[in-house]
């Protein structure tokens, strides 16, 4: 790998689509094998205690925002550093934050500790499994400075685009996510030891990634110094990131949490397999947006009409990417689930997949206006959009699964969703003159509430198929025809061409 005094940045179309690729392997590999282990982990574990487990899932993953923005800080400065070749500055930079990652999230795990009793105490289990999930949990607990500063290494080589790097990492991390659970199933179910297997791995990616910093940088590995100087540069960008890792991660799991402390940690299980397979999709949005960022934060100040080109792009192909895929999920939900699970979870949970997948479309879109705000130095929009909505949410969540259950749960998640979408974009209307003249933006509030809704008027699985057979043939050829200029189309038929 060169050393950062010796290499530029790619921010051309070629390098954003193998990036791009590179995180949809990524983030796809581990999805593969957690269809596949999902039904063992459920029968091997019990509903309840793979209830609790999905929770443990989701404070792991929580942690990762518990590096206050800085990691996506780092990604930002360091991007512009080599844009504006200003090498020598990155080591301070990077150990600054460094330090300060892990002296905020060891501050955050002490003070954590001692109210993991509380959050336990409030979660809807078993006696059996009380005292097993609080050891869990004080373990998880544990765990927060090295989920955070491993998120701030990740941050440094996302600004180098180690993309390739990074999801090698993220495959070996994904599937031992799910693998973990699997292989202690031979000797135990208890939770404990499976959570901690599962921090001993992220130790080893730690590691992994540390060694990756210093090999993009040999400055990082030889000035290793805390510069107080550097703090006031990286906080006043992290400021707001941080409070939209933050209240926006923490707005996205809470309705599985409500439902563990309203109802139980078996509704938890009905509720969290649908979503976490249909979130799953987020990763196509996600892949993208990863490598926007330190696109928009390089080329805004110099090229904004190359911004804006790209903000309209990434929108129009993540809409057509994941629409067809949405449709077929909303439209054999029940089937799908009962091959995979059986019919008692179809009955329980093929509603909510439904209705999860319309708000996983609008929520994709979201990405792109989303990271263009953080990726141009103006993260307070959605920081203060979240706080804004996290009061409301909160009060709407309670109310409907206290009267209508996991349905209502997830009704609230689609509305928050389709509001937080559509205030985005109105402040990308206002703010930078961005606004979807091709009609896209219509188009696609029309396809999502009513051809997604009309599949649910066939009983017949073959009515359904036909349908479908008929509407996505239709879509397809509209979206080439009107949608894809002629110059992606020659770039798509060139890379399918090379397929073969």
């Amino acid at each position: 790998m060169e050393d950062s005094q010796n290499q530029t940045l790619d921010y051309s179309g070629t390098s954003i689509t193998k990036n791009t690729i590179y995180n949809l392997l990524g983030y796809g590999v581990p999805i593969l094998v957690a269809v596949v282990v999902i039904p063992f982990l459920i029968n091997g574990l019990g509903i309840e205690r793979f209830g609790i487990l999905n929770l443990a899932w989701i404070v792991i993953g929580y942690f990762s925002f518990f590096d206050f923005g800085i990691g996506k800080s780092l990604t930002k400065i360091i991007a512009e550093k080599v844009s504006e070749n200003k090498h020598n500055q990155i080591p301070g930079l990077f150990w600054t934050s460094f330090y300060l990652m892990l002296g905020i999230s060891l501050l955050l795990s002490m003070i954590l500790i001692f109210f993991v009793p509380v959050i336990v105490g409030l979660i809807n289990i078993s006696k059996d499994l009380q005292s097993e999930t609080l050891n869990t949990f004080y373990l998880l607990v544990l765990s927060i400075p090295l989920v955070a500063t491993t998120a701030g290494l990740r941050g440094v080589l996302e600004a180098y685009q180690k993309f390739g790097h990074i999801n090698v990492i993220r495959i070996f991390l994904g599937t031992f996510t799910f693998l973990i659970p699997l292989l202690c199933l031979m000797f135990t179910k208890n939770l404990f030891w499976i959570i901690l297997f599962l921090i001993l791995i992220r130790i080893v990616v730690w590691i992994i990634y540390l060694k990756l910093c210093f090999n993009v940088s040999k400055g990082i590995k030889k000035q290793r110094k805390f510069e107080l100087t550097l703090i006031s540069p990286v906080l006043r960008f992290s400021g707001w990131i941080t409070v939209a890792n933050i209240i926006g991660p923490f707005i996205t799991n809470v309705d599985r949490f409500l439902i563990g402390i309203l109802i139980s940690a078996e509704a938890v299980a009905y509720y969290a397999t649908p979503y976490e397979v249909v979130t799953k999709l987020l990763l196509i949005p996600t892949a993208l947006a990863a490598v926007l960022f330190p696109v928009f934060s390089a080329s805004f100040v110099n090229n904004q009409e190359m911004s804006k080109k790209i903000f309209y792009t990434g929108i129009k192909f993540i809409f057509i990417i994941l629409y067809p895929v949405i449709f077929i999920i909303v439209t054999f939900s029940y089937q799908g689930i009962d091959l995979w699970l059986g019919s008692e979870f179809a009955r329980e949970s093929a509603v909510i997949l439904q209705i999860l997948a319309m708000g996983v479309l609008f929520n994709s879109i979201a990405y792109v206006p989303f990271n263009f705000f953080q990726g141009v130095g103006k993260p307070s929009i959605p920081a203060i959009l979240n706080l804004i909505e996290l009061p409301i949410y909160l009060f709407l969540m309670w109310i409907f699964i206290q009267n209508w259950g996991i349905k209502g749960a997830a009704v609230v998640w689609l509305l928050r969703i389709v509001v937080d979408t559509l205030i985005l974009f109105l402040f990308a209307y206002r703010k930078f003159d961005i606004k979807l003249s091709s009609g896209l933006g219509i188009v696609s509030l029309i396809l999502s509430f009513i051809f997604l809704i009309i599949p649910s008027l066939f009983n017949e699985l073959f009515h359904k198929m036909l349908y479908s057979l008929i509407f996505l043939s239709g879509f397809l050829i509209i979206v080439w025809k009107y949608f894809v200029t002629l110059e992606e189309r020659n770039f798509l038929i060139t890379k399918l061409r090379q397929l073969r």
